[in-house]
């Protein structure tokens, strides 16, 4: 008998090194400084945008400040009133529920297929006014950096429906960083990663990312001209941002499509016209936070390679307007 328990925690304890553990997630809900320790004596390392995803580092607060970790592995301390406690939602399974998905305009997909092509991103560096920025970034999730910074244009698309994107599945609770997934992790969303898509929606909002700290796949650069965009894409027209699937633009991509500007799209955003993007399937682990509040699905187009806009009774690419 005491083999057998003997045993039991010797696989325990091996089963507790290779399955990673998934801290606490929170969302800043106010703009919110991170500090050096659990006061507000000593100057502060950052400042934190609303909508910013942390990782609790300790269950509770010390002197009411949460111990927390960014998604650039920078540690610090967050005043708990400036945090909200979010339990990651479970993921979409790949069948709707209520039965087979309505049929879908003639040529569009409702469902994503395992044989679809997906190539391999290539790799740039990009020049900005902060400096050069390499294919990865400068830290954070390196693997799903090299994704977003991808500039190659696919030769064609597979037209989809907005749920065949929404509805793809992904692996509940996993760690914010794909280097820490565990292979059956990876195999549940490697054949729908990197295929190039096109899909209709409605522009909830356009966010330029050019304040805060910046993000490790733009090595932290915060001018406008060199920092994604998060544009949140709706089902139908009036829908929240909660339900939303996240579409990107890349200050690489970006600069060869100067016509690309919030102020020129500025018409379709709230509206009821439409747009149609394309570009790159992305799962975007780091804002698992994030899920039915300012998106419904770690699923992405990132980056966007096209966009059209719907005027005057017909598609019109966006580097045609005005």
């Amino acid at each position: 008998m005491k083999k057998i328990h003997r045993l039991i925690w010797i696989l325990f304890f091996l089963f507790g090194l290779v399955v990673p553990t998934i801290a606490q997630q929170a969302v800043v809900k106010n703009r919110a400084t991170l500090r050096q320790d659990a006061s507000s004596k000593k100057a502060p390392i950052a400042r934190l945008d609303p909508g910013t995803d942390v990782d609790l580092l300790e269950p509770g607060t010390t002197r009411g400040y949460y111990h927390v970790r960014t998604s650039d592995g920078t540690e610090g301390w967050i005043y708990s009133h400036n945090l909200e406690m979010v339990t990651p939602a479970t993921p979409p399974s790949t069948q709707p529920a209520g039965g087979m998905p309505p049929t879908p305009p003639t040529g569009v997909a409702a469902a994503f297929s395992r044989d679809w092509e997906k190539r391999a991103p290539n790799q740039t560096t990009f020049s900005g006014p902060d400096g050069e920025c390499g294919p990865t970034g400068d830290g954070g999730d390196t693997s799903t950096n090299g994704r977003k910074n991808r500039t190659d244009v696919p030769a064609s698309y597979h037209e989809v429906t907005w749920k065949a994107l929404q509805s793809l599945p992904y692996p509940s609770h996993a760690p914010r960083l794909l280097d820490q997934w565990t292979p059956q992790q990876i195999q549940v969303i490697q054949p729908f990663e990197g295929v190039p898509v096109s899909l209709v929606g409605y522009l909830v909002k356009i966010k330029v990312e050019d304040s805060g700290s910046g993000e490790s796949t733009n090595c932290h650069f915060v001018n406008p001209e060199e920092v994604d965009w998060h544009m949140p894409l709706a089902e139908h027209a009036g829908d929240l941002e909660a339900t939303a699937v996240v579409v990107e633009t890349t200050p690489r991509v970006r600069k060869d499509h100067p016509k690309w500007t919030p102020t020129n799209l500025s018409a379709w955003v709230s509206s009821n016209s439409p747009v149609r993007v394309s570009g790159w399937t992305l799962l975007d682990p780091e804002h698992g936070a994030q899920v039915g509040k300012y998106r419904s699905t770690l699923w992405e187009i990132h980056p966007i390679t096209r966009i059209e806009v719907f005027k005057d009774g017909q598609w019109v690419d966006a580097d045609s307007l005005p």
